[in-house]
């Protein structure tokens, strides 16, 4: 096992076996079908690949733009039955090993989320859309209809219990993952020229941009608002971001995101996105810092073009922002580890510059409700998305001061009142809402104590099949596998029904993703075991 958080304390043991008799959830039922997640066996008694399968390929290839699809990427079909991870479909019960690519963290036969939707129903705002950056949205006193104003409270209590800060913290809501590091890129940005401009004076700041050759544009001039800093064709303030990384495809993200060479094809770069290995052992991204004061450079003629043109190196005040996944996905499912945070943390506090966490895909899956509680660290801005629904930009309150109005907005972000009452549902679940399936554990102990029975028998198909399965790595229910001949492996998994997803490069080792839901049973850890162990057969019998 490959976990490199800090093991957490001793647990008094868990009652796997007992679970089952606590189980009180109702079937899952469509017209004649029936589903339920305690009884549930994976089994495909029909074939996967049909004619009516093909056609759906089809459809989609035919109508819509190429995305990450492969073109042998299973076909869901919608209208069935779904309970938990498993997935009553036309060929039989399938095991979905990767949820949506982290879209899904709780049930979603949740008794919490039924009541939400029955609730919006009642009230006549299911459907209901509105833009909560025009208008402020509230809802008559005593109303359980959630406005976007509960929800960030719900994630200031969240944030405070973590990292208090003086005066809170505050959201930004958004439609998706690279929507939610777009805004944590844009907050950066604008508080590191703000900080400057208030710190050394608009002339100084002229000054930079003299001695980089960047002009202002004067056609901003006419426009009266904000009249005091004029508009300049580019700004200097950098930002480091890591290898491996997966920030998202949207471009200001993608200047970010270092995975895969399809990301980045094509695409114009901006010079003040530097990038450093994840998790490396050595302060690399210190190294790219001259930490001499922007007055100190300006003070020698051509110095500051240089530091920045010729040497690629960032002055101390003009860091933005350290971006990093605490839990790498795309890059291969790779813990952070705490030392390279660490390090992290020191430089943003020596120069000012943002730490920004990325957890679009790791929040509520590894133990904690977000990854970066395992590192020992502070963020000073999260962006989550994915199993909380929304995109969701946290920062200090404090921040706040530095931003102007129409800094950002979106359009989607908190409007949909179906989102946010959804995503207000999970997350206050998650935090508050107590199963009694599992013996007085909340979300976050039954991931971890469900992640240990996973990695045991993650351990025990190591030894069983050691030309595949050469380990593991992860946190809670957040594991990757690391396999050899990885297409094999996933291509025997889905007739067998398992639906995996791989990430990172291809190679002769190579990584499949896999994750659980929070309120994961004992018994989906053990069917999920059962599955892979005879698709690893599977492809052992079949010759490379």
């Amino acid at each position: 096992m490959l976990d490199v958080a800090p093991k957490s304390p001793p647990r008094p043991a868990y009652d796997h076996d007992g679970e089952a008799a606590r189980v009180r959830w109702a079937d899952v039922v469509l017209g004649e079908r029936r589903l339920q997640r305690a009884t549930a066996v994976v089994r495909v008694d029909a074939p996967v690949e049909t004619p009516a399968t093909a056609a759906a390929r089809k459809a989609q290839n035919d109508r819509l733009f190429s995305t990450t699809l492969d073109p042998m990427s299973p076909v869901v079909e919608l209208g069935w039955p779904v309970h938990g991870p498993f997935v009553l479909g036309p060929q039989g019960v399938y095991f979905d090993g990767y949820l949506g690519v982290a879209q899904k963290v709780l049930d979603e036969h949740h008794p919490r989320l039924q009541a939400m939707v029955r609730t919006l129903l009642d009230h006549d705002v299911l459907l209901r859309r509105e833009i909560a950056t025009d208008d402020y949205l509230a809802v008559r006193p005593g109303s359980p209809v959630k406005t976007p104003a509960d929800l960030g409270a719900l994630w200031n209590e969240a944030m405070q219990a973590r990292w208090p800060q003086p005066e809170g913290w505050r959201a930004f809501f958004s439609s998706s993952g690279t929507e939610a590091i777009e805004a944590a890129l844009k907050l950066a940005w604008e508080v590191a020229y703000k900080r400057f401009v208030a710190t050394f004076g608009a002339a100084t700041f002229a000054r930079v941009q003299e001695a980089l050759g960047v002009a202002r544009v004067p056609f901003f001039d006419r426009d009266p608002g904000l009249k005091d800093h004029p508009v300049y064709e580019t700004y200097p303030f950098a930002v480091i971001a890591c290898e491996t990384s997966f920030h998202g495809r949207t471009l200001g993200s993608l200047h970010l995101t270092r995975s895969k060479r399809a990301h980045q094809l094509g695409y114009p770069k901006s010079h003040v996105v530097h990038h450093v290995p994840y998790n490396t052992s050595d302060d690399v991204a210190r190294g790219l810092v001259d930490f001499r004061g922007i007055e100190e450079l300006l003070s020698i003629p051509g110095e500051l073009a240089r530091v920045v043109r010729e040497r690629r190196r960032i002055p101390k005040d003009l860091l933005a922002a350290v971006v990093a996944e605490p839990f790498q996905g795309e890059g291969g499912y790779v813990p952070g580890d705490p030392r390279f945070f660490a390090g992290l943390r020191r430089l943003c506090d020596d120069t000012g510059a943002l730490l920004v966490c990325d957890e679009v895909q790791s929040v509520a899956r590894t133990g904690a409700l977000l990854a970066t509680e395992h590192l020992g660290v502070r963020p000073d801005v999260v962006a989550t998305a994915k199993s909380m629904v929304v995109g969701t930009t946290l920062a200090g309150a404090h921040l706040e001061k530095w931003l102007h109005n129409g800094w950002h907005s979106n359009t989607w972000g908190s409007g949909r009142v179906f989102d946010v009452n959804f995503a207000w549902t999970v997350l206050d679940t998650l935090l508050h809402h107590r199963d009694p399936v599992f013996s007085g554990l909340d979300y976050f102990e039954n991931e971890r104590v469900k992640g240990d029975r996973l990695a045991q028998g993650l351990d025990r198909l190591v030894q069983r099949h050691p030309t595949l399965l050469v380990g593991h790595r992860g946190l809670g229910l957040m594991r990757g596998l690391l396999v050899k001949r990885r297409d094999a492996i996933m291509k025997a998994a889905w007739p067998l029904g398992l639906k995996l997803l791989g990430c990172g490069y291809s190679g002769d080792v190579a990584v499949i993703r896999v994750l659980f839901l929070a309120d994961t049973l004992s018994r989906e850890i053990d069917e999920f075991l059962r599955v892979f162990d005879a698709a690893l057969t599977k492809v052992e019998q079949t010759p490379a």
